[in-house]
């Protein structure tokens, strides 16, 4: 390969532009036109050059019978190829955990829901049975003129304080609080879950926007 082909050839190669080349060798680029072309032959100094910018020798330029060698010659056959950068399976899990990330807030936020209707449906159940409770066992020991309370559970109390009537003592008294309480308490904890998830989705939501800009 003659010496005007080579500088051509390794030009291209080294993903340099006649301009950058020019600006390298501290020529024109219509001298950089003029040798790929033949019809210019640099002189000593500028063949110095041009072998810096390329890597390699002036003996290789000047020598017709060598051929140009490649920037990056290619991997032995077996050798371990280097993986693309952020391919390994942590680069993977990391990159679906920025994009993806903000669904554990919604499935969070989805469980406290949950939670928070059951507590709601449990507290309903049991203010319904005791109210039934309450009126069965009235009915054989209630207040004077057989009148007795039908209202909410959780009320009774203020009811019977409102309108003078001293409440006889029903052993499912204490029970009902209980029960009721821990409908209440259920039914807090799921209010507080789907708070938390959907705050909890929020932030890795935006996290994960800032992560791919």
């Amino acid at each position: 390969m003659n010496l005007n082909e080579k500088i051509a050839w390794y030009r291209r190669d080294r993903k340099l532009s006649q301009e950058e080349l020019a600006a390298q060798t501290g020529v024109s680029r219509q001298a950089v036109s003029k040798w790929e072309l033949g019809e210019a032959t640099p002189d000593i100094n500028k063949l110095v050059a041009l072998a810096k910018a390329f890597g390699v020798t002036t003996d290789h330029l000047l020598n017709d019978a060598e051929q140009p060698e490649p920037v990056a010659p290619p991997a032995q056959e077996g050798g371990p190829a280097d993986p693309p950068p952020g391919s390994s399976l942590p680069g993977i899990i990391g990159r679906m955990a920025r994009r993806w990330g903000w669904l554990a807030g919604i499935y969070i936020a989805l469980q406290g829901a949950g939670v928070a209707l059951m507590g709601t449906a449990a507290r309903w159940a049991f203010g319904r049975m005791f109210t039934a409770s309450n009126r069965i066992m009235g009915s054989f020991g209630g207040p004077v003129g057989g009148w007795t309370y039908s209202g909410p559970p959780e009320m009774e109390d203020a009811v019977m304080e409102a309108l003078g009537v001293v409440p006889h003592s029903s052993p499912l008294s204490e029970i009902q609080g209980v029960f009721l309480g821990i409908s209440n308490l259920i039914m807090i904890i799921g209010i507080l879950g789907v708070i938390a998830g959907l705050i909890l989705a929020f932030v890795l939501w935006k996290g994960g926007r800032k992560g791919d800009s």
